[in-house]
């Protein structure tokens, strides 16, 4: 019988394309009740002959080089209305001031620039505020912090929907494109964040394919030689009214050892470390951490 969240996650080598590796959903229908389903993952070879620029997260890396580029792309950047809504809040709070202590000429040439005036201030002094609360809960259980996706899927693009028909057969199996993203390039590794709702998980079976690592050629045989870390993240959620509960959980590929980290830095094999999470918008609560032995989330 298969443990609980095991084999979730797999990454395998393709088998016709020796410089492509493939990671997937498993078990599907084990996840498939929960409000959203999120995946990170971050590659990092320990060889040092090969640099952040051998190897490519396919399709992410393209989407957002096409975004960069001002081209046109299957996803769209998500809008960020905060300070946009503290611009209007404080305008509120100044027109109100002026209006309690100058009922007289509510809406003189002045009243109105000042509103303006505060309006652009409110804008720009939220960004502060916002690294403020963010760099002050860093450490807490309670944090304040950024959201993890800077794009969304257009969904309303037409070219969506043969761009589900067009991977099925490029995969030769169901292929998913997460609701939101956001790729991070670094000197030596890449993030992939992908969060998939509901109806994105939906459209697969059993399993999916998800994203693609492909390396050149001449680096297959030093990164399989030398090793590398597949650090991955899943992330269960339940939403229910304004909450989201969320279970977190982590576990690498090292190696070819599946397993994750203790308390003190030290590699425990076969384990998953967990976090039980309570969401309200940007804050979040971290209530429970731990380790769960003998699962190999990643398969």
């Amino acid at each position: 019988m298969r443990a609980a969240f095991s084999g979730l996650i797999k990454f395998h080598k393709n088998e016709k394309i020796k410089e492509i590796y493939d990671l997937e959903f498993d078990h599907l229908p084990d996840i498939k009740g929960n409000s959203s389903v999120e995946c990170h993952v971050v590659l990092y070879p320990y060889s040092r002959n090969i640099s952040r620029d051998d190897y490519t997260f396919n399709p992410f890396e393209e989407y957002v080089k096409d975004l960069t580029k001002n081209r046109k792309s299957a996803y769209i950047p998500i809008r960020k209305p905060g300070k946009y809504l503290f611009g209007i809040f404080l305008g509120l709070i100044i027109s109100l001031l002026i209006w309690h202590y100058n009922k007289s000429i509510p809406f003189s040439v002045d009243t109105i620039v000042g509103i303006l005036g505060a309006y652009f201030i409110g804008k720009d002094l939220w960004h502060d505020i916002d690294e403020m609360l963010v760099d002050i809960t860093h450490n807490w259980n309670l944090r304040y912090q950024h959201p993890y996706y800077s794009y969304k899927l257009d969904k309303n693009n037409p070219m969506t929907q043969y761009s589900y028909f067009a991977k099925k057969h490029r995969y030769e199996k169901d292929a998913i494109l997460p609701s939101k993203m956001e790729f991070i390039e670094e000197h030596n590794s890449s993030t992939a964040r992908m969060y998939f709702d509901d109806e994105d998980l939906k459209k697969a079976g059993n399993n999916a394919h998800i994203l693609s690592i492909s390396v050149k050629p001449d680096k297959v045989s030093a990164l399989e030689k030398e090793g590398y870390m597949l650090g991955t993240k899943l992330s269960l959620n339940r939403r229910i009214l304004f909450f989201t509960f969320g279970t977190d959980m982590f576990q690498s590929l090292s190696q070819k050892n599946k397993g994750c980290l203790d308390n003190k830095g030290n590699w425990m094999e076969n384990t998953v470390y967990y976090r039980k999470t309570l969401a309200i918008g940007k804050v979040k609560l971290f209530w429970k951490k731990g380790f769960m032995k003998d699962i190999q989330m990643i398969a």
